[in-house]
């Protein structure tokens, strides 16, 4: 079963489908049956490809697949995502009675938390969704730098096409590995991965930057890394080290410290990408003085040690 939301990716809906068929060809026989889900009749993405729907499942579920709404504008993508936790919320109900496994794709992680199931479990989610998924279900282990987590019966993944590798893992743990590697073959599938560090970047990217702040700040960032600390920060801003941390707090959702620390890796991803440079002479780069610390923070706070880093994101 295959949960539609009121607008979502008609490729991860379309591409899990053909994998499941793609099963049954290979066997000869059906094993695997599949319908959508859905509030309305049909199921319409905003491209306008629709999608046959059942409002109800005409059988009992093994498994429940839950697909989110795409967006990248945090504010509106949590208000749309609680509004249609509500109307998933009885299918998801309906799942745990039948004892089916169920898989929450991108920020569907958040219709799992809003009904309970991922307490105190491991899960991921869509990486510009995590701070505001780890402050609304601090009962969850969210581990957002993974593109796919499985604990026990239940499964997310995070980012749009992370469905891929939510359809190769449910093959193979429902029993088809035979099947799903030829499937991998027969699509020419991407090679799994497993980290979605390497497709951050910071949001603020995509918005128009008309704030004195954020200017000041971007400019501060681009001309003074290597050099920035808090009492620069506050004698380039001319504010008081109190009326700095308001202002990050008020206007930034941060600290001032973090905010540097945070400029600094975005720095370091960007010369890991882009440049044939050393660890060390990155490190220096952008502000840090001992390789090994800066190498830890980078794995800790990324996911991902610097030369793995460099190797998936290139």
């Amino acid at each position: 079963m295959i949960w539609l939301p009121s607008t979502f990716y008609s490729a991860v809906a379309a591409t899990l489908v053909e994998m499941f068929d793609l099963v049954n060809t290979l066997r000869g026989a059906p094993a695997i049956s599949f319908e959508f889900v859905a509030r309305q009749a049909d199921a319409t993405t905003t491209p306008g490809i629709s999608f046959h729907t059942r409002r109800e499942p005409s059988q009992r579920m093994d498994m429940l697949i839950l697909l989110a709404m795409p967006g990248v504008q945090v504010p509106a993508l949590v208000a749309a995502l609680e509004e249609e936790s509500r109307h998933a919320a009885p299918l998801i109900a309906r799942a745990q009675r039948d004892g089916a496994i169920i898989a929450a794709h991108c920020g569907a992680g958040y219709f799992l938390a809003d009904a309970g199931l991922l307490d105190r479990k491991r899960a991921t989610i869509s990486w510009w969704l995590k701070a505001d998924a780890q402050r609304r279900f601090p009962n969850v282990r969210w581990d957002a730098s993974r593109v796919l987590v499985g604990d026990g019966r239940i499964y997310t993944c995070g980012g749009g096409f992370s469905g891929l590798e939510l359809g190769k893992a449910l093959l193979k743990d429902l029993g088809f590995a035979k099947e799903e590697r030829l499937v991998r073959k027969l699509l020419v599938l991407p090679p799994s991965r497993h980290s979605q560090a390497p497709y951050e970047f910071p949001l603020t990217d995509l918005l128009p930057l008309h704030e004195p702040l954020r200017d000041r700040l971007e400019a501060l960032a681009r001309s003074q890394l290597r050099t920035l600390d808090l009492a620069l920060l506050g004698a380039q801003l001319g504010l008081s080290p109190r009326t700095l941390a308001r202002r990050f707090a008020d206007e930034l959702h941060t600290t001032p410290g973090r905010w540097i620390q945070d400029q600094r890796l975005e720095a370091a991803k960007t010369l890991l990408e882009s440049t044939r440079l050393g660890v060390a002479e990155i490190c220096y780069q952008v502000g840090y003085q001992d390789a090994a610390s800066f190498s830890r923070l980078f794995n800790r706070t990324v996911g991902l040690p610097p030369g793995e880093y460099r190797r998936q994101s290139q």
